[in-house]
Order: structure tokens, then C-alpha cells, then sequence
């Protein structure tokens, strides 16, 4: 695999020793139902570093990212926090008497007050809000959210919203987002949502900022975006980064990284970015195209079908058997968002739709880059978003006027990159609403504990079983499965998506051939 490159060199500042320790933890221990997640975890942060915390799936780095960031309450330890300039320190567990003082709570926003900022894995912009509304909505000290206010000082209120839309304008503007304000967060690509929520962080006054995979999910286009933008952060304005990433961007992040945090059953280590760098290079091994290769085995093929758009379709075919029967067939299929033209090609004012299919007992991989409609394409096919024209024939019948539900009875799974699990539900619950699921044993530790609580990777492990339940299942979707998972998991799963011989899979993951090693 050709490891991807940066448009340009990132250049921050690799002395910090000497700048103010903003955040110092002691002994901070967290367990869930008896098991320890979090092991006597001591560590300080100071300002204008730039740290890479990195674990294998259900290390702790989750659980890590929610007590500092207010989000979870240790059931030990202190910590202290001089983001903003002024001390604070709380001792867990917290005495019984600090909770009849209502200002005095351990909770996200009064962290978020401290100056300690944070982002999701999963993008949490406000869908139907503009974008400009989307960071002016994080200002502090708003005089509107006091509805006496409104009335006896409109005026004020009026001024103060028009100058937080200005700065929010101001930030699109540097973000290459300044014509996009009008629009809603739920009409921007990842790259760009991902800009839009970090920038509504800073405006809420982060100085630590908490980014839990901030490069996931991107193309090459997309990461070069995202981290220009932190190195400004970090040069411009001495902001501190705490940095989750997929095991794949992690040789990015150590070119540039000033320290390595390394979680190891709950336990941390803090490491200089060289002392990893070894490690993390031999990641590169389980790159998607040495995946896509090992899938196939030995003496397996790969067939490479170049899509318009900068998108490749890479079937990966079984060595020792004939290839089997067409399962789906997709014909000249467009699909537009509003007047915006997602699936298929506008070929001088003339519209080619998208055609492929699958086989039996057959892998294929959609590497496409964001902003392409690789998810799109897949909620099409599952009946999910309707098409303009063109065909989707399952099992040598037109699936196109079915509803989802008769799709998915037909033979079709669909498992989304996102929104795929009930938070409220133990793990039990949820595996009990989709029928008999198969577990590995290192996952059987897990039925007890509530969807909520588990770390991403430990999420999206248990939806890739679920989505390979036993069933009548003949094609299976998968809207960027790797994500979210440590390069253990990523191997484990070489030996899950085996499609039967009467079964196709269709995985959608972002990048494009030139960073995939693809001529």
C-alpha cells in the first residue's frame, strides 16, 4: 500500500516542556460492573501540546476522553484544570455535601466553562441548523438565553446575535466555508462537518480540545483540510490537542505529535512520538489495500473497475472455485439530493448512471472519496433514498418498487456507517432484537453492560456481528465497517467477511486509488 502524503509539511512547535501544565491527573480509576477500565491513571497536559492517545479497542481511551471532559465521573482521583487561567480541582469520590451546592457538580458544562472543548466520533452538528447558527449557538455568556432579557434589553440581544453571527461567519470564512453559511448541517460533506465542529468548539472557548477521531472516514482531500486547520490551532492561537485516530492516520499524526499517551488494559503510558514510530509504521501492513489483498488469500485476484468520480470498485476474488452467479446487479442507477446530482455522471449535459454487480461467494470494496455518495449509493439500494432512474435487481428480480423492509425479507442487510445502535439497551438486549448472533469469546464480557457505556470500536464490532447474523441474507452492505477499530480488530475481521457461497458483500470505505496504491 502506497501510505498516503500531505499536500504540504506541518510545522508546530515541538518544545513544550516549558510552557504551564493547564490539566494534571492523580490516580484516576473508573470501572464498569466490576471491571476496571481506567487504572490508577496519573498524567499532566500542557499548554500548546499535541498529544496522539492511542489503544487497542477497549483500552480505556473513550472512557478517558468522558471523565476529563466532564462527561463521566471517576470513582477516583483528582484532577485539576488552569485552561482558562483560573484553578480548579475536584477529588472523586465527590463528598456528599458538594452535591447540595448546584454550582459545584462535576458535569460537561462546567468543564466546557474550564476551557476544555470536545469532539465525537460520530459528527453531533445540529442537522437543521445553518452552519453559521451552528457555531454562533456555542458563544458564551449569551444574553438571549434569558428570556427576561429579551424583552427589557432586545436591543442588546439583537447586537450581541448579530456580532455572534459574524464571527461565526468569520470562522466559515477560514474554514473555505464562507459561501456555505445558509446551509444546514446535515448538507456539507464529513470533511467539512468535522471542521464545522471543531470550530464550534473553540468559539465555546476550548483551550483543550478532546478530538476523538477528527480524521477518520476522510480522503486524502479531507485529512490535509483537517489537520491544516489544527495546525493553525495549535500555532496561531497555542491551543492544546488530545488526539484519538484510526489505526490507519496514525503515522500522520506522529510526524507532528509532541507526545504519545498509550493506554494498555487501563493502564497509561506516556511515550515520545519516535519511541512509537516503528510500531505505528508496521500498521501501515494492515493498510485497506493489504486488507483487500489478504481477503482474497494467497493465490486470490483482485479486479479493479475504475468509477467515474475518482471512485474504484475492487472485487476481490477467491482463488479455487468459479466465479458464481450475478446476486445483485445495480443498471444505470441515478440518484439526486434535491436538484444535486449524487449517483452517476453528468457527461456534457448528458447523464450516465452507475452500473456494477455482484457475485456470489465474492467480496467487493467502493473506494471512493467523501463527498462521492458511497453512502448514498448504499441507502438506495436499500430502499432507504429513492432513485431517479435505473435499475437494482436482486436474485434476478427488480427490487426498485419495494419498500426496505421487503428488501431486507428478499435477502438484503444493510448495516449504516452510523445510528446503528440503542444506547439505552444492554448489549444482550440489543444482540436479542436481531436474532441469533454468533459472538467470539472476547466479546461474551460484554452482554451485560448498557450500549452506552461501551467504547466505540466495542459498538461497531458487535454491529458487524449482528449485520452477519444468521439469516436468509444473500447481500450484505457495509457503510464504512473498519472505522472505529484498532488494527487487531481490523484483522480479526479478515476472517469474518467471508461471504458463503450463495452471498456477496459490498463494503463502502473512503479513499480514492491514488492513496490506495491503485493505478
Amino acid at each position: 500500500m502506497t501510505s498516503l502524503t500531505l499536500s504540504r509539511p506541518f510545522a508546530l512547535p515541538l518544545e513544550t516542556t516549558s510552557s504551564p501544565v493547564i490539566l494534571r491527573t492523580q490516580s484516576i480509576s473508573k470501572a464498569f460492573g466490576g471491571q476496571r477500565v481506567l487504572d490508577d491513571v496519573s498524567v499532566q497536559l500542557r499548554r500548546g501540546e499535541v498529544v496522539l492517545l492511542r489503544g487497542d479497542n477497549g483500552s480505556g481511551k473513550t472512557t478517558l476522553l468522558n471523565v476529563l471532559s466532564g462527561n463521566l465521573e471517576p470513582d477516583s482521583g483528582t484532577i485539576e484544570l488552569s485552561a482558562d487561567g483560573t484553578e480548579e480541582r475536584f477529588t472523586f469520590p465527590r463528598r456528599w455535601w458538594k452535591t447540595l451546592n448546584p454550582f459545584d457538580h462535576f458535569t460537561p458544562d462546567r468543564v466546557a466553562r474550564e476551557g476544555v472543548g470536545r469532539t465525537w466520533q460520530e459528527i453531533r452538528l445540529f442537522s437543521t441548523m445553518s452552519l453559521h447558527d451552528n457555531i454562533a449557538v456555542a458563544s458564551s455568556g449569551q444574553l438571549g438565553e434569558n428570556p427576561l432579557l429579551v424583552l427589557v434589553k432586545n436591543s442588546a440581544v439583537r447586537k450581541q446575535e448579530n456580532n455572534n453571527l459574524a464571527i461565526a461567519q468569520d470562522m466559515l470564512t477560514q474554514l473555505g466555508l464562507g459561501d456555505r453559511g445558509a446551509a444546514s448541517g446535515d448538507r456539507i460533506s464529513l470533511g467539512q462537518s468535522k471542521r464545522v465542529a471543531i470550530s464550534r468548539a473553540v468559539r465555546a472557548g476550548g483551550q483543550i480540545l478532546f478530538l476523538d477521531e477528527p480524521l477518520a472516514g476522510l480522503d486524502g482531500t479531507g485529512i490535509n483540510q483537517v489537520l491544516g486547520m489544527l495546525e493553525v490551532l495549535v500555532r496561531d492561537q497555542n491551543i492544546t490537542l488530545i488526539i484519538v485516530e484510526h489505526v490507519f492516520n496514525i503515522p500522520l499524526l506522529l510526524t507532528w505529535a509532541t507526545t504519545v499517551w498509550t493506554l494498555k488494559r487501563g493502564r497509561l503510558e506516556v511515550q515520545a512520538p519516535d519511541d512509537v514510530q516503528e510500531e505505528a509504521n508496521s500498521d501501515i501492513g494492515t493498510g485497506l489495500r493489504s486488507w483487500i489483498t489478504e481477503l482474497g488469500g494467497p493465490d486470490g485476484q483482485i479486479n479493479d473497475q475504475p468509477i467515474a468520480g475518482g471512485a474504484m470498485l475492487s472485487t476481490v476474488i477467491p482463488s479455487g472455485r468459479p466465479r458464481g452467479k450475478v446476486v445483485l446487479e445495480v443498471r444505470d442507477l441515478v440518484v439526486y439530493r434535491g436538484n444535486r446530482l449524487i449517483i452517476g455522471h453528468d457527461h456534457d449535459g448528458e447523464i450516465e448512471g452507475l452500473s456494477f454487480s455482484l457475485r456470489e461467494g465474492e467480496v467487493s470494496v467502493l473506494q471512493a472519496p467523501n463527498g462521492w455518495g458511497k453512502s448514498t449509493l448504499l441507502d438506495a439500494i436499500a430502499g432507504l433514498t429513492p432513485i431517479r432512474s435505473g435499475e437494482i435487481v436482486l436474485r434476478g428480480r427488480s427490487i426498485k418498487s419495494m419498500s426496505p423492509w421487503a428488501r431486507a425479507g428478499y435477502g438484503l442487510t444493510l448495516l449504516q456507517s452510523r445510528n446503528h445502535e440503542f444506547p439505552n439497551l444492554t448489549v444482550k438486549e440489543a444482540l436479542h432484537l436481531t436474532g441469533h448472533v454468533a459472538l467470539p469469546d472476547n466479546l461474551h464480557r460484554l452482554l451485560g453492560r448498557k450500549m452506552s457505556d461501551l467504547s466505540g470500536g466495542e459498538k461497531q464490532k458487535l454491529a458487524i456481528y449482528a449485520a452477519l447474523r444468521t439469516d436468509q441474507s444473500r447481500v450484505r452492505l457495509f457503510d464504512e465497517p473498519l472505522s472505529m477499530l484498532d488494527r487487531v480488530s481490523i484483522h480479526e475481521l479478515q476472517r469474518v467477511f467471508k461471504p458463503s457461497a450463495g452471498e456477496a458483500f459490498l463494503i463502502a470505505v473512503p479513499g480514492s486509488p491514488e492513496i490506495l496504491g491503485v493505478d
